[in-house]
This record gives C-alpha cells, sequence and structure tokens, in this order.
C-alpha cells in the first residue's frame, strides 16, 4: 500500500457520564497510490449523530475514490472538477441517511455531523471540510503546516453539518502541493492538544513524538497507541469532548 493510516476515537467523559456513545467517525480508502480519508463529528445535540457520522465518514471515503473523475493525481484537477467529485459524494451519502431517518420516523436532522477529509497522493492533494475538525499536512521539507481549519457560525460553538440545508456554501476546499511526511485529521475534541495556540499549524511537542511512534509500528498497534493516548484521562482535564485522531504516513 501507498500509505499507513492510524487512527481512533475514543468517547469523551461528558459522552461517558451521560451515557452517550462516541458521535465521532472515521474512515479511509486507498486506490493506487491516492488516499481518501474522512473524519466525520456528529452533533450533540442530534439524537442519531453518532450513526451520520459513520455512515458519512465511510460512504464519502468510497464514493470520491470510486469516482470516474478521481484519476491518478488530484493535484491535476481543477478546483470545479473536484467540488463535482466531493458533493456527488455529499449528496449520495445525505440520500441514504434521509432514506433511513424515513424509515424510522426520524429526520435527516437527528444524524447531523460535520466533515473534514483529504484526497491526496505523496505529492499533495485536496482538504474538503463542512464544520469544525481539523485537517492539517507536514511536509518532509519543513515547509509550514497546510491546515483546513474549522469553520463556525456566530457563536464559537456554533458550526455547520453536511445534513444542513447549506452545506453546499460551507463545503471549503483546501489544495497544498509539496512532499509529504504526514496527513492528520481531527475532530475538533483534538484541537486543543494538537494544534498550536494560535490554530495555524501542528502542535509539535504533541504530534512529533505521535509520528516518530507511529513511522516504527504497524497500522494495528498505531491505532491501538492512539487509542491509549486519547483516552487517557489526562485529555478529560482539556477536553470532555470525543476525540478522534487520523495520522496517514506515505509507505
Amino acid at each position: 500500500m501507498a500509505w499507513r493510516v492510524m487512527a481512533a476515537s475514543a468517547t469523551g467523559r461528558s459522552h461517558l457520564d451521560r451515557g452517550q456513545p462516541c458521535q465521532d467517525a472515521y474512515a479511509s480508502v486507498q486506490v493506487g497510490q491516492t488516499l481518501v480519508a474522512v473524519v466525520c463529528d456528529g452533533a450533540g445535540s442530534a439524537s442519531h449523530s453518532d450513526v451520520g457520522a459513520r455512515h458519512v465518514s465511510s460512504s464519502v471515503a468510497a464514493s470520491v475514490t470510486g469516482s470516474a473523475q478521481l484519476g491518478a493525481d488530484p493535484l491535476a484537477l481543477p478546483v470545479d472538477a473536484l467540488r463535482s467529485i466531493i458533493e456527488t459524494a455529499v449528496d449520495d451519502a445525505r440520500g441514504q441517511l434521509a432514506m433511513l431517518a424515513l424509515s424510522q420516523g426520524l429526520k435527516l436532522s437527528d444524524h447531523a455531523c460535520t466533515l473534514v477529509g483529504a484526497v491526496a497522493t505523496r505529492g499533495g492533494g485536496w482538504f474538503f471540510h463542512v464544520g469544525d475538525g481539523v485537517a492539517a499536512c507536514a511536509f518532509s521539507n519543513e515547509s509550514p503546516d497546510a491546515v483546513s481549519l474549522p469553520a463556525n457560525g456566530e457563536y464559537a460553538n456554533e458550526t455547520w453539518f453536511v445534513t444542513g440545508g447549506n452545506w453546499r456554501e460551507q463545503l471549503r476546499l483546501t489544495r497544498f502541493e509539496g512532499t509529504i511526511d504526514a496527513l492528520v485529521l481531527m475532530s475538533d475534541g483534538v484541537q486543543p492538544f494538537a494544534m498550536s495556540r494560535a490554530g495555524d499549524s501542528l502542535f509539535q511537542p504533541f504530534i512529533a513524538p505521535v509520528i516518530r511512534y507511529l513511522a516504527g509500528v504497524d497500522e494495528t498497534h498505531g491505532s491501538q497507541a492512539l487509542h491509549a493516548t486519547l483516552a487517557d484521562p489526562r485529555t478529560d482535564q482539556i477536553t470532555g469532548d470525543d476525540k478522534t485522531l487520523l495520522v496517514a504516513l506515505p509507505a
């Protein structure tokens, strides 16, 4: 495989205390040299957001990699072509969720979740993003990290969801190019300790040891180590939210 992907989700303390499930989810698919990775964060106020996050992450990752328009080099795609691929993938996921909701007497909004993802080869690619969470790329030549930042509404705890009526207007695409050292996707529960205080780069005291460790282990052990890190009770002092971290390293 062209990439080694290690990822984990841990239920936040606030959800554990209320007996709620983890509402984060992640997925990744590889085709040739291309990786598509997705992290979704379910809305705490939506009754079935855990189902929405799982479905959207897996469906979008599979749909993007299966697109006939994708080709072998995401960097060669014009932004309008990429937008079409992502919009089709999200449309399909929304349609499937709407049918599921209807069959259960629910609404699409009961499955509300955000979306942050990447489609890339070793030489670069694109971030796609609706709502909060963070995508970041560390380059091997020590260039500044490429980052797709969270988008919030009028209030700090307000964001946008792929299940919302205005999701197309909120879909942001960010191109990045250069030899990749690591791709990192995270839900907003990880952001306080994985991103710099300014929020515009990865927080090296946390992420550098993580990447060094992951570089020396297989995907199974790497994912287990990430889960242990995210589930460490010391993180409860930083955030009570669910936490998801996905790290992709070129093989």
